[in-house]
């Protein structure tokens, strides 16, 4: 890959600093970065809805005090954010079916 095609592939995708931030999106409360670092675009702000979303289902689910349950959860947890933060250091704008439905519901 020459000088030429990596710029003109960084300039129709999110540059290296979007999708490391975009990654961290899915770190517990790490949705809140872009806003400190006040970075905006509509790549962090799609991780962002995602990433505080799949956080808050998992911090809701926990608050239910049911024996043996937060170490499966947690698991789920890691694995969805693990990989939609891979999706997003990668680049993409990736979602999961859940998520959207969760945002339709808001959006009416």
């Amino acid at each position: 890959m020459t000088l030429s095609e990596s710029m003109h592939e960084e300039e129709q995708g999110p540059n290296k600093e979007e999708r490391s931030i975009g990654a961290l999106c899915y770190a517990p409360f790490g949705c809140f970065l872009p806003l400190l670092l006040q970075k905006q675009s509509e790549f962090l702000s799609f991780h962002v809805r995602q990433g505080g979303i799949l956080f808050g289902v998992f911090f809701v689910l926990n608050i239910i005090p049911l024996p043996g349950i937060f170490g499966i959860l947690f698991l789920v947890y890691l694995g969805l954010a693990g990989f939609a933060g891979w999706k997003a250091f990668n680049g993409e704008m990736y979602s999961y079916e859940f998520i959207d439905a969760i945002i339709e519901k808001f959006k009416k």
